[in-house]
């Protein structure tokens, strides 16, 4: 299955009417398709998809959070997901604060989001480091759960306002900093960029119940789920050399998640400042998502993408995002990202306007 594929609810679309907007921006043979769930074309480009809508802040919350200009929600597309008891999509989660419960279909336990840049921001999680955001998850699966398949990345509901071309070569410069083994696909029927968990984050520990270290202290440690994470003295591997080893897909083919041990990860990046809502890959690509974007929040997410089930989802709000006084750069994004794609792609094909999707797992 495909690791975005729709979620129970959706529904395709048998035909589309494509605003003016998408008009040079997608491929005609990509707005034809059917495949994609119901509103990734017909929405405005200031219009929420209604997956999502039912978490949108206002901009008053907006303003008056404490994390202002940002808020992060659940994402309604989770079916099941309890936040500290909760399960109101507009509940605004306490990041930047300490721990909040977990609880979805298939996982329970603890989870602490710390995001860079807000009034919230603690300075001791980003001082001295480059990284924009941290998640520390801690808890036990409720069923087996296929190594491979537990995947984090961003799943998308409307079309953006760039070129899917360039939107996939980004999404696959931004995940190859986190594993060689990422899968991105932004022709699918929720268009998507996934990486396996663990290839990408930077701190795993397997502990049986009872041992398992404290959310904020654990260590790298994972002989509990294969030995060939133990180094020649018995020791458990670094970080760099399990991520390696969990890069390549038939060390993990076969592998579980059981439902026997503690598991801790622990997850950071340094490509989007959600502060700003801006995404930097390299020095190369410098994007205003709010711009990109069309109204679409970024996921802070984790999935089972065989079972396509979420481990758990988070949507994080930005009042530019939502409530930009001026659209006219997010349409001068697009006309400028729209004749330099058709200019490159002739360059690169001798004049063929073909195109192909990659990275499909």
């Amino acid at each position: 299955m495909s690791p975005a594929a729709a979620n129970a609810g959706a529904e395709t679309v048998a035909a589309v009417s494509i605003p003016n907007h998408y008009a040079g921006i997608y491929p005609k043979e990509h707005i034809e398709r059917a495949e994609h769930v119901e509103g990734f074309f017909e929405l405005g480009p200031r219009e929420v998809h209604p997956f999502h809508k039912p978490a949108m802040p206002s901009q008053e919350q907006l303003q008056n959070s404490l994390n202002s200009p940002v808020i992060v929600t659940p994402n309604p597309m989770v079916k099941q997901q309890e936040v500290n008891g909760r399960t109101d999509p507009t509940f605004e989660l306490p990041i930047n604060s300490g721990p909040m419960t977990i609880n979805t279909s298939m996982f329970e336990g603890t989870l602490e989001v710390h995001l860079k840049g807000l009034p919230t921001s603690q300075k001791r999680v980003f001082e001295g480091k480059k990284r924009f955001f941290q998640i520390m998850c801690q808890g036990r699966f409720k069923r087996a759960v296929d190594a491979d398949g537990l995947c984090m990345g961003q799943e998308f509901v409307k079309a953006g306002n760039v070129p899917p071309w360039v939107g996939e070569m980004v999404l696959t410069a931004a995940a190859k900093v986190f594993s060689s083994s990422t899968q991105v696909d932004i022709y699918a029927k929720l268009p998507y960029f996934m990486n396996p968990v663990l290839a990408a984050c930077q701190m795993v520990n397997v502990a049986l119940p009872g041992s398992e270290p404290s959310l904020t202290e654990a260590t790298e440690d994972m002989r509990l789920f294969a030995p060939e994470l133990a180094d020649k003295t018995g020791g458990p591997l670094s970080p760099e050399k399990r991520r390696k080893w969990c890069d390549v897909p038939k060390h993990l083919a076969g592998k579980q998640f059981s439902t026997e041990h503690v598991y801790t990860f622990h997850i950071w990046q340094h490509l989007i400042d959600f502060s700003t809502y801006k995404l930097s890959v390299g020095g190369f690509v410098n994007l205003d998502l709010t711009h990109a974007l069309n109204c679409q929040p970024l996921q802070l997410t984790c999935k089972d993408t065989h079972a396509d089930e979420y481990m758990f989802s988070m949507l994080v709000w930005h009042e530019r995002l939502l409530y930009a006084d001026d659209t006219s750069a997010a349409a001068a994004l697009a006309e400028r990202l729209s004749r330099w794609g058709a200019g490159f792609r002739s360059l690169m094909t001798g004049g063929s306007s073909s195109s192909s999707s990659a990275g499909k797992k």
